[in-house]
């Protein structure tokens, strides 16, 4: 648990929209031990208050704060992003995260549905990033990690309206990059494929079988640790990637890969 050098965070302050669970409380409780003071949010009060004592417990030290949001919601995003600048100034590292999955088929998505993913796997990561632009501006500095999915490449996983949403985020990405690099402010993508977090488990049990099932589709021989892209996740907000920009990195074991002949 020792924080390596390289890889310090000392000093700068993130805020991780999703943070309570999964991917988002791996990556918090990664930077945390980096040193990173770390806001999380969520939707759930109970939850976003026991990811908070766990990794404050765990470094014996006040380092991790949760501040209950639906990023989906432009007014509680706003709300959120003021107080966050109110209370600590600056956000260094934005990490979009937040995101929820609906499995339908084209001819039965239903329209509220459509609009639900929109909202939160879009225009969530569109309203931290509006409410929390100028502090950046005015630092002259904003490293910005948006969680995306290898199903923007497959169309497998979720429906439409999920692979839509994370398809998006590269035009979100791309377009911070075009217009914000030479003001010191870059994005990137992580794109992970199966990852073993409370999202998987809502439609993949977590048995001997189905796991057999999906990991013979790996060519890494596992399913995805939510460490593993958190791994990913420090090294883009460390100083080490900032020649990094625009990019969206796939981390999922070779998955995408493994229909190909082995020819």
């Amino acid at each position: 648990m020792k924080s390596t050098y390289l890889l310090d965070l000392g000093g700068k302050t993130s805020l991780i929209t999703g943070g309570t669970s999964g991917i988002g409380y791996a990556i918090a409780e990664k930077f945390c031990i980096h040193n990173c003071r770390t806001i999380i949010t969520g939707r759930n009060a109970d939850k976003g208050r026991n990811a908070e004592k766990n990794i404050n417990t765990l470094l014996k030290k006040e380092t991790c704060s949760f501040l209950q949001c639906d990023a989906g919601v432009a007014a509680d995003a706003k709300k959120t992003c003021e107080r966050v600048i109110s209370e600590y100034g600056k956000i260094d590292i934005l990490v979009l995260n937040a995101a929820t999955e609906i499995t339908e088929s084209i001819n039965e998505i239903k329209i509220a549905n459509w609009q639900k993913i929109l909202d939160v796997n879009v225009n969530g990561v569109f309203y931290f990033i509006r409410f929390l632009i100028d502090s950046m501006l005015e630092n002259k500095k904003g490293n910005i990690i948006i969680i995306g999915s290898v199903v923007s490449y497959t169309g497998a996983g979720g429906g439409m309206h999920y692979a839509t949403s994370k398809a998006a985020l590269k035009g979100i990405s791309a377009r911070i990059n075009y217009e914000l690099l030479l003001k010191g402010i870059r994005a990137n993508i992580i794109s992970p494929g199966v990852i073993d977090t409370p999202m998987l488990r809502k439609k993949y049990p977590d048995t001997r079988e189905v796991n057999k099932k999906i990991i013979s589709g790996i060519p890494a021989g596992r399913i995805g640790l939510p460490d593993d892209v958190a791994n990913l996740a420090l090294f883009l907000a460390s100083d080490m990637s900032e020649y990094i920009c625009g990019q969206d990195i796939l981390i999922d074991g070779g998955r995408l890969f493994y229909r190909r002949p082995s020819n």
